[in-house]
């Protein structure tokens, strides 16, 4: 079970229905599907690398069932499948990075690489990455940052507003991720997490199904907590942990919004639906650490691998089998379904051949539903 599965209510979910699809078959289709929506072939290959990499990793709610909202935004001319984006300003330890109204995958894959170069010579650095779409799973980008050897933050401040302040009832923040990666002796730490009680994807998931929502993360549009995940859909999400996620949810709103130069509330929401740019921008900041520059990487590694493995030693509650770290399922998942094949929901499947016939892109024969 991924693990932001954890605060649903378990007790009523029937078995879904899933493909398993070849990584080789699936990359292709995808990448097609994105080229025949106006994007180039090398912005495609990387849209697709990335959005399948939530779905290896049993993230499904950041992957492929997200295309129709890329596709959507294409067709609006909100994002440009052909963009490519530059840095417009380089002060030696940061980086402004205009994507050019380039899809997020994009935009993200090119402001971690510009930063990891950057970060090796400076110590640490950080990027503002300005018009571009969602970088959804945003565990991606940290993690490459952790595999260079390097400490990585990444930020967002996410569109539609999904999530209620504390003390009122309106959606005014989005549901706020962050992550953050940790290079290790071994597989390195990655710790992704929206600031909202349940990420609006797995209430959107529960809605396909008709399934109901755990109590305490959503209410409806009238402010009444709500077990429906269409009531919730209308209403707005909780920020986990009350003020608490509130408060984090909100700094990192100001963070990767406004001091990253981007807009907020409801400006974002004006600029995030429209395709004129000189109404303003949505941003999203990258900050990176090379732990050399407080000592020796390799001892700095060797300490973390044996706090780990302390915390993996110690006890555990009734019924758990081992104490997992940040990261540690969706790396095994990923391992399995590169053997397996990508498992993807049969809904969300059927969507994107619709997608793909629309476009007149050759679908793939795939498995039977499991």
């Amino acid at each position: 079970m991924p693990e932001a599965m954890a605060h649903m209510d378990m007790s009523n979910i029937q078995p879904r229905r899933y493909h398993r699809i070849g990584i080789t078959v699936l990359t292709g289709f995808i990448k097609d599907i994105f080229i025949a929506n106006g994007c180039s072939e090398s912005n495609a290959q990387i849209m697709a690398n990335v959005c399948i990499e939530a779905d290896l990793r049993g993230h499904s709610i950041q992957g492929i069932d997200h295309i129709y909202s890329i596709l959507r935004d294409l067709a609006n001319g909100v994002l440009i499948g052909d963009a490519a984006p530059r840095v417009i300003s380089d002060t030696g330890a940061t980086l402004l990075i205009d994507g050019a109204g380039c899809p997020g995958y994009v935009g993200g894959v090119f402001a971690a690489e510009q930063l990891i170069e950057k970060t090796r010579r400076m110590g640490t650095a950080s990027a503002a990455l300005q018009d571009a779409g969602d970088l959804f799973m945003l565990g991606y980008y940290a993690e490459q940052f952790a595999r260079a050897g390097l400490i990585g933050l990444v930020f967002t401040n996410t569109w539609p507003p999904r999530v209620h302040p504390a003390g009122g009832i309106d959606p005014i923040l989005g549901t706020n991720p962050l992550a953050i990666g940790i290079p290790t002796g071994a597989k390195p730490i990655v710790f992704d997490s929206a600031t909202s009680t349940s990420a609006i994807g797995h209430v959107r998931l529960a809605d396909y199904h008709g399934e109901k929502i755990a109590p305490g993360i959503a209410l409806d549009a009238d402010g009444v907590p709500t077990t429906d995940p269409g009531e919730a859909l209308q209403g707005a999400l909780t920020p986990m942990a009350g003020h608490k996620g509130f408060g984090l949810g909100l700094c990192i709103a100001l963070l990767s919004g406004a001091m990253a130069g981007g807009e907020l509330g409801s400006r974002l929401d004006i600029v995030a639906r429209s395709n004129d740019r000189s109404l303003g921008k949505r941003s999203h900041l990258f900050i990176a650490i090379d732990p050399a520059a407080f000592g020796d990487p390799t001892v700095a590694r060797s300490r973390a691998d044996t706090y780990l493995s302390e915390i993996k030693a110690g006890r555990r509650m009734p019924g758990v089998d081992e104490i997992l770290m940040p990261g540690e399922r969706s790396a095994r998942a990923r391992t399995n379904n590169l053997g397996q094949g990508v498992p993807i929901l049969a809904e969300v499947w059927d969507r994107i051949c619709r997608f793909a016939a629309d476009a007149d892109v050759a679908i793939p024969s795939v498995t039977g539903e499991r």
